[in-house]
Order: C-alpha cells, then structure tokens, then sequence
C-alpha cells in the first residue's frame, strides 16, 4: 500500500468514525482479530485432532494412524506459530533512575498515577509504572513491554528526556506525564487502549520479519506485511481519537490551560533545539577539533537566556497553521488548543519553577552524566568531521579556481555535494541551479535542488522534483513525498492530491 493509498483509506475510515463510531469500533475489532487468524487456525485444528485421538480411546478402540499425525502437525505449527509471534521489545535505554535517589520525582508520579485512576464497575485502576528512566531525548513516553509478545502482559516504563525536564515547569511536566498515563491507563477505554498497545507489537512484529528465515516464516512474513499496513490504516483514527481522549483525561486531572502551554511549549522549544541550539553547536566543527561547551549542562539557561528565540509569534502561528501528517497519529497543535478550548498564548519560562527541580541535589550529576553519554557517542565523530571539513575545503577551492565552463556535469555534481556538506545551501543552489540548466537528464539533481527550493519556501522546487520524477522513475516515490509534505504541511491538502497524482502517473 503507497501513501496515496493510505491516505485515501484513512480519509475514508475518518468520515465512516464519525458517522457511526460504534459500528467503526466493530470494524477496528475484527481487523485486530484477523492478526490472531493463524494461531486460532492452529489451534482449533489442535483440538480436532485431540478429539479424534481421544474418542476413539475413551470408547476402547485404537486411533487411527491420521489423527496421531494430525495431532502432531497442529501441535508443532502452533508451537511454531506461537514462538514467531513472540516479539521481544528491549527495556528502553538510559538511566534507570531509583525512587530513593530522587523521591521528589516520584512523588510527583504517584500524584498524577492516583489523579489518573479510573473506576469501571465499582471497581478503581491503577495504572502501575515498573520503572523511571532518563535519557536524552526531548520527550516524556511510556513504552509498554509484553513479556508474551503478541499475546500480552505488559509492563510500563516511563522515560523522561532530561531536555524536557529543562524545558516545562513542574505543573507543566505533571500535564505532559498525565497525558501519557492516559494512553495506557484506560482514559479511552479498555478496548482503545488494547487497540493502541497493539499497535506497537504488530509493528514491532514486521521489522522482526523484515529478513525471515525458513518457510513458515516466509509465510508469516508475507501475511503480516500484507496486514500490518491495513491495522495500521484501521487503528490510525482511533490512534489519533487517543490523543484528544489522553488529552481530556489529562485535562480534568490537572489543567486545561497549564496542559495548553506545555503542548505549545514542547513545539515551540522543540523547533528551537532542532534548528537553532543544536545548530549553534555543530557549527563550530569546522573551527574546532573539540566543542567549546557541552550541550546539556547549559541547556536549562539556554531555555532562559535564548527566550526570544523559541517564544515567537511566527513560530507558534506556523504551528496552529499546520496539519498532522500520516506518519503521525499525534492531531496538530492548533486541533488539540481547539479540542481543550484554549486560547493559545505564547509562553515564557521561569527557572525557578523548572521541572529539573524534581530531580533535588542530582541534578547537575545527571547533566554530566548526560554530558558523558553525548561526548563518548559524539565526541569522535566531531574530531573525525573537523577533519573531513579541512579536505573539502580544500576541494571546493580547487573548483573555485576552475572556470565553470571547464566543470563537466559529474564535477558541479559533486561540488554541490561539498557545498551542501559544509553548510554553504545558498551556493550549493546555484550550483545545481547550473548543473540542470545544461539541458543534460540528471534526475537526482532535480531532486536535490527541488528539496532545497522547498525548504527555503522556493515552490519552483515543485517543478523540478516533477522533472526528477520524469527523468528516473526510481525517483518517483521520493519526489511525491517530498512535494506531498511540502504542501501537506502548509494545510493545501487538494493541491498535495493532484502533486501526488501528477507525480505517479
């Protein structure tokens, strides 16, 4: 199934969801249930075969020769189908973070874990949380691990980014953590959050049969890659349904609005990491063979002293602006303000209020610790580009100093490449911006040039990732992504159906 594909059966699931949400969760029931379709096959054939063996025993008579070998082919295939099916999902990375250590944190969990019980039939759930990690990321999740695979008894792990903790106040971080205890505490029902826990198994169960092994595997495989992406399609609108549920649920819990301004200030504060305090960082590579600081001890006063930089009307304006794409189950910012009737606001930060505080006098060792961890991954990679970047440099001037007219399409190819490497867009460009204009058939460069049109907000690169798709039709599925997104992103969802269209045909 493409991406056309799937974002038309989407479309057309959203539209049968909100006419008739039950007969829709019916649907989504006996999708699931087609997943387990092998093993009940197995297993039903497993009991006929113990019938006919026992019966004949039970009335004195001797079994036929069939049923015994009937009985032991169900037998083996089920064993086997139920050991292929037996997906291991490793215990997330990071620092295992212990309640003794840190007991404001964890009394801050447990706050939101009581707040976040539900009650069904007289009855109170508790959702139980395993264990508390740290890492590095700039997000907060709760990864469930089956310890049966397919077939269930999870354990809940919480992994909370030490970015994050820097980033939202206390009472901010208590929403982000209640939303998350939403999805799998039950806020959407037990059904939807059988369904969302699912999702991630099955998924999990496709990359393990990315390279299977043996027949019966093959077989497997060949089935769940052909059912995956339909589960995927069918569980999609009840996926995104969770995120406005785990939203309300987190909501009546905490606060509506403190929950708004965390949403906006992980986007906000998100964007500014991704394109600006990492950015200033990696660009001093080319002039230093080590970092002149480490990233995560100043982070938390980078939030602070770089406000203007992340709490920007433009910046929060795009956002509202912009839709969810398919690859993401989370609604857009802008929906989820809507659904929380909240008038969105642009949101300062406060250090003293940080929810870095939870973590008490073991916070600047878990900075460092953090530190550690990026400089052991980090660190020589940075060494290695610094030198990498000396040689380019050097080869970029050797084509400077040769007249373009003497450059052959393969070495503007290839200077561009450098160009881009070395963070000079601008000229890599109009260096491709020459390497097309010699009328030569070089989809690649199309491609290129019409990515980096479109992110500067050029939308002539629309036409040339139309020429790259015309030129290599290896191209054609990466070029319709890319406009796709492209306009997908800017709400122009017409337009991104007949780019998509044009594109294939």
């Amino acid at each position: 199934m493409d991406t056309s594909e799937f974002s038309i059966l989407i479309g057309r699931l959203e539209r049968q969801s909100d006419d008739n949400p039950r007969v829709y969760a019916v649907k989504v029931g006996l999708v699931a249930a087609l997943g387990y379709v092998g093993i009940a096959l197995f297993a039903v054939a497993f009991l006929v075969a113990c019938y006919f063996l026992l019966a004949p025993l039970l009335a004195g008579e001797r079994p036929r020769l069939t049923a015994v070998l009937a009985l032991l082919g169900a037998g083996v295939s089920l064993i086997a189908i139920v050991r292929a099916l037996w997906v291991r999902i490793d215990a997330p990375a990071g620092r295992e973070l212990l309640r003794e250590e840190v007991p404001a944190l964890f009394a801050a969990i447990d706050e939101i874990v009581q707040k976040m019980a539900t009650r069904r039939k007289g009855r109170t759930y508790v959702i139980r949380i395993d264990s508390v990690t740290l890492n590095r990321e700039f997000s907060a999740s709760i990864c469930q691990i089956p310890r049966w695979g397919v077939f269930g008894n999870y354990s809940n792990h919480l992994q909370l980014g030490v970015p994050l903790l820097a980033a939202l106040s206390v009472a901010e971080f208590k929403t982000v953590l209640a939303h998350e205890i939403g999805h799998v505490g039950g806020a959407h029902g037990k059904f939807s959050a059988w369904i969302y826990r699912q999702r991630v198994t099955w998924q999990e169960l496709r990359r393990k049969f990315a390279e299977p092994e043996g027949l019966f595997d093959q077989a497997l495989a060949w089935f769940y890659d052909w059912y995956t992406p339909y589960f995927d399609a069918y569980t999609f609108v009840l996926a995104r349904n969770h995120e406005y549920a785990a939203d309300r649920a987190a909501a009546r819990a905490t606060n509506n609005r403190v929950l708004a301004r965390a949403l906006i200030k992980v986007d906000l504060m998100g964007r500014f990491l991704a394109e600006v305090f990492w950015k200033r960082l990696f660009d001093q590579v080319e002039k230093h063979a080590e970092p002149r600081y480490l990233p995560y001890s100043v982070m938390p006063r980078a939030f602070v002293m770089a406000q203007k930089d992340w709490s920007r009307q433009d910046w929060l304006s795009e956002s509202l602006r912009t839709y969810a794409s398919l690859n993401d189950t989370h609604p857009g910012l802008g929906e989820r303000l809507a659904a929380l009737d909240v008038t969105p606001e642009l949101p300062t930060q406060a250090p003293e209020k940080s929810a870095l505080l939870l973590l008490g006098e073991n916070t600047t060792p878990l900075l460092r610790w953090c530190d550690e961890e990026w400089s052991a991954e980090y660190l020589p990679v940075w060494q290695k580009r610094h030198e990498i970047i000396r040689e380019m440099r050097w080869k970029i001037a050797q084509y400077e100093n040769t007249p373009v007219a003497n450059l052959q399409v393969e070495d503007l190819w290839e200077k561009s490449a450098l160009l881009l490497d070395v963070g000079q867009e601008l000229d890599a460009i109009e260096t491709l911006q020459l390497l097309v204009g010699r009328g030569e058939k070089f989809g690649k460069a199309h491609l290129l040039l019409g990515r980096l049109l479109l992110d500067n907000g050029n939308e002539h690169g629309l036409q040339n990732l139309t020429h790259a798709a015309i030129q290599d039709p290896a191209l054609v599925e990466e070029a319709g992504h890319l406009g796709y997104d492209y306009l997908m992103d800017r709400g122009r969802k017409g337009e991104a159906q007949r780019f998509w269209d044009r594109i294939r045909a």
